[in-house]
C-alpha cells in the first residue's frame, strides 16, 4: 500500500472559507424537493459547480441512515491526476452551530474497506473543528463550515454529504475527462533579489492561524489566533496572540488574551493598524467590535472601546478591518446582523484622536456610530475587506458578498463593491463586479495620487483567475484587468507604491496546486506599461509517512500523509516605504490523523514534541502589551509563522 500512496502522491488541502449545514439519508429517484433541500454548495475554490442532470446511483437507505437524498454532483477526473473540490454550507445569519458531515458509501463499485477507505482510495478529507461518529466526518463552525476534498483516485468514488434538514446529498468523483475540478502543478518559488526570510514563532495547536499584520517605524506587529502549547489539542483553549517583531535586533515580544468567541478557525475576526507610536487591535466579539489602542508601540494598551455595538443580538460582528490615515483618521469596516435579526449589514465606523501629548502624539480617540453601507440577505456570506486611506484623507473600501440562493440547488452569486469618499464629500458606493456560480473569499484595495488625481486599484476572485481593477474617477467607474492566476485562486491582496516616476504593482494571492495551498505573487514593475509575472512565494509538498503502532485513541493503519501548504487565510501583507512584509502560516498536518475525526491529533507528530524548559503554561504569555519573551520557534510544530520582506 505504501508504494501505491507513493505513486498516487495524495492531495491535502487546508479548510477554505465559509458556510452551514448537517446530517442524513437515503432514496433513488431525481425529484428534487427545493423547500427542503440541504444548505450546500459544491464548488471548485471559488467556482461553484452545478448538480448532474444524471439519475443519481442506487444506494441501500441503511447506508446513510435511511435518510432522504435530496440531490447528486457527478465530478470527473482522470485516473491519477490531482484534483480538489470544496463543500460549503452555511446558517442564515452567518451565526449559529453549521455542521457538514461526509461518509463513503462506494469504493471502484464496492463497500468501503473501513474508516481508513478514502485514504486507501486516494481521496482525503480537510476541514476545521473535525470530529467522527457512525461512519461519518464532520466540520463545525459558527454561521458556516466546509469541508475540502482532494486526491488523486484510480477507481470511481461515491460519498454521502450530510446537512440541514436532514436531507443527504450524493457527490460521485469518477474517473473521466477533466473538469473544473483539476488542479495545476505546483509553482517554482522564485523570491527577487535582496528578500529575506525569517520563521518568528511556531505553534503545535490545531488552531492557530489568520495573521494579520501592521508596521511602524522598525516594528513588525502581528496578531492571530492561538491555541495551548501544552494541550494543543484543545479546541475550546483559543486565544489572540499579539507579536512584535524588532527589525534591529530580530527578537520578538508579544503578550495575548482569552479569545471566548464560538468559531473554530473560519472567520478572520481581527487586524491590526498602526502609525508612528499608536497601535491598534480590532476583534469581532458578539457585542460589537473591541478596539484595544496602544500610544507606546504596544509597551501598554491604555483605551478599549466597544464600538458598532446595539444592533440586534447586541451588535455581534464578523469580519473586521481597520486602517489608519496619516492624520490619524481611523475606518473601520465590519459585518452586523441587521436590526430586523435576519439580514447582514456592513457597517463603516470612524475615529478620530481627541486628546495628545506634548510631542502631538496621540493619546485618546473618540468613535461615531456606525454608518450602515449596505444590507444583504440572511441567506448570504459576508467577504473579507480592504480598507484605503489616501494621503490626502481619501477613504475607499473594497468589500463584497456572496448571494446564495436555490436554483433549486443553492447556488452563489457574488457582488464585489466599493465605496468611496473624496475628502469632505459623501460616500459613493459602486458595484465593482458580479459574478454567478462564484464564491468570493477577499477582495482588497490600494490606491496611489489623492482628490482629483486618485486611482484606485481593486483586486478580487473572478471564474477565470484573480482580476485587478482600477478606477481614475474616484470610485465611478472601473476597468477590468485580464485575470492573474489560474481559476480557482483566490484571497488576493494588491501593494502598489510610486518608485522613480512608475507604478509599481503587487498582487498576492492563495494558489491552490496539486500538493496544496501556496503563496504566490503578480508583479508588475511599471504599470501599466509591463505585463504581469507570476512566481510562487511559497512551494506546497506531500511526503509518505508510516506508523508502527495504533494512536492514542484507538485505531491504526500504517501509512499515511504529510503535506505541508499555506493555512486557510494564512497570509497578510503590507507596505513598509517601498518594502512588501508579508506574515504566512506555514501549516503541515498528516491525513491518517484527520480520516480518524482525530482533528486533536491532526498533526501527528508533529504535534508532539515536548515544550522546552521556559516554555509558558497557557499560550500565549497573557500580558496586556507585547513585551513578553516569546518562545522560540520550533522546527517540529505543526504551524511555522514566517516573515517575508520583498523590495
Amino acid at each position: 500500500m505504501k508504494s501505491l500512496l507513493l505513486h498516487r502522491h495524495f492531495l491535502l488541502v487546508a479548510a477554505l472559507f465559509v458556510v452551514t449545514a448537517c446530517s442524513g439519508g437515503g432514496g433513488t429517484g431525481p425529484t428534487i424537493d427545493p423547500p427542503t433541500s440541504a444548505r450546500l454548495l459544491v464548488s471548485a475554490t471559488t467556482n461553484v459547480l452545478d448538480p448532474s442532470t444524471e439519475r443519481w446511483p442506487s444506494v441501500a437507505a441503511a447506508a446513510i441512515d435511511g435518510a432522504r437524498i435530496d440531490g447528486y454532483y457527478k465530478l470527473t477526473t482522470p485516473a491519477d491526476t490531482p484534483f480538489a473540490f470544496d463543500l460549503v454550507t452555511w446558517r442564515p445569519g452567518s451565526s449559529g452551530t453549521a455542521l457538514i458531515g461526509v461518509r463513503h458509501l462506494r469504493a471502484g463499485g464496492g463497500l468501503p474497506s473501513g474508516e481508513a477507505s478514502w485514504i486507501e482510495a486516494g481521496v482525503q478529507l480537510q476541514g476545521q473543528g473535525l470530529f467522527r461518529g457512525h461512519n461519518w466526518l464532520t466540520a463545525n463552525g459558527d454561521g458556516f463550515a466546509r469541508l475540502t476534498v482532494s486526491g488523486r483516485i484510480t477507481a470511481d468514488q461515491l460519498f454521502a454529504v450530510a446537512a440541514e434538514n436532514g436531507q443527504v446529498t450524493l457527490v460521485a468523483i469518477a474517473i473521466g475527462p477533466e473538469s473544473a475540478i483539476r488542479r495545476p502543478e505546483g509553482g517554482v518559488v522564485q523570491l527577487p533579489v535582496g528578500a529575506t526570510r525569517q520563521t518568528i514563532y511556531s505553534s503545535a495547536a490545531w488552531n492557530f492561524g489568520m495573521p494579520a499584520i501592521a508596521v511602524s517605524g522598525d516594528r513588525t506587529s502581528i496578531v492571530c489566533y492561538e491555541g495551548d502549547q501544552f494541550r494543543a489539542n484543545d479546541p475550546l483553549r483559543r486565544y489572540e496572540l499579539r507579536m512584535q517583531h524588532a527589525a534591529a535586533t530580530g527578537t520578538v515580544t508579544g503578550g495575548g488574551t482569552r479569545e471566548w468567541s464560538n468559531d473554530t478557525g473560519y472567520w478572520r475576526d481581527h487586524e491590526a493598524f498602526a502609525l508612528y507610536n499608536v497601535l491598534g487591535v480590532v476583534r469581532s466579539e458578539a457585542e460589537g467590535v473591541r478596539v484595544r489602542l496602544s500610544f507606546d508601540r504596544g509597551a501598554t494598551f491604555a483605551q478599549d472601546a466597544l464600538v458598532a455595538s446595539g444592533g440586534a443580538g447586541g451588535g455581534s460582528s464578523r469580519l473586521v478591518q481597520a486602517a489608519i490615515a496619516a492624520d490619524y483618521s481611523l475606518a473601520i469596516g465590519a459585518w452586523q446582523v441587521a436590526a430586523n435579526g435576519i439580514d447582514q449589514q456592513f457597517v463603516l465606523v470612524e475615529g478620530r484622536p481627541v486628546s495628545f501629548d506634548g510631542f502631538g502624539s496621540p493619546t485618546a480617540f473618540a468613535f461615531d456610530l456606525p454608518q450602515v453601507v449596505f444590507t444583504a440577505p440572511a441567506d448570504s456570506s459576508p467577504l473579507t475587506t480592504g480598507i484605503a486611506w489616501s494621503a490626502g484623507n481619501d477613504l475607499v473600501v473594497g468589500y463584497g458578498v456572496s448571494w446564495l440562493a436555490r436554483l433549486p440547488q443553492w447556488s452563489s452569486t457574488t457582488q464585489f463593491r466599493c465605496a468611496t469618499r473624496l475628502a469632505g464629500g459623501p460616500l459613493l458606493d459602486t458595484v465593482v463586479d458580479e459574478e454567478s456560480r462564484l464564491f468570493g473569499n477577499d477582495p482588497s484595495v490600494a490606491v496611489t495620487g489623492q482628490g482629483a488625481s486618485l486611482r484606485i486599484f481593486y483586486v478580487y476572485e473572478s471564474a477565470a483567475g484573480v482580476v485587478l481593477a482600477t478606477s481614475d474617477d474616484g470610485g465611478v467607474t472601473f476597468a477590468l484587468g485580464d485575470p492573474l492566476g489560474h481559476p480557482g485562486d483566490s484571497t488576493p491582496q494588491v501593494l502598489v507604491r510610486e518608485i522613480g516616476g512608475q507604478t509599481r504593482v503587487d498582487v498576492l494571492y492563495l494558489a491552490q496546486r496539486e500538493p496544496g495551498l501556496e503563496l504566490h505573487r503578480a508583479h508588475c514593475a511599471d504599470w501599466p506599461a509591463a505585463p504581469f509575472t507570476d512566481s510562487a512565494l511559497t512551494r506546497a509538498s506531500t511526503e509518505v509517512v508510516t506508523y508502527t503502532a495504533p494512536f492514542p485513541w484507538g485505531g491504526w493503519f500504517p501509512y499515511g500523509l504529510r503535506t505541508k501548504q499555506v493555512n486557510w487565510f494564512g497570509f497578510d501583507a503590507v507596505l513598509d516605504g517601498d518594502t512588501i512584509v508579508v506574515v504566512y502560516d506555514e501549516m503541515t498536518i498528516e491525513n491518517a490523523y484527520v480520516s480518524l475525526g482525530a482533528m486533536a491529533g491532526a498533526f501527528g507528530s508533529a504535534s508532539t514534541t515536548s515544550i522546552p524548559a521556559g516554555g509558558f503554561s497557557a499560550p500565549p504569555p497573557l500580558a496586556p502589551g507585547l513585551t513578553q519573551p516569546m518562545r522560540p520557534p520550533q522546527a517540529s510544530d505543526a504551524h511555522q509563522l514566517v516573515m517575508l520582506r520583498l523590495p
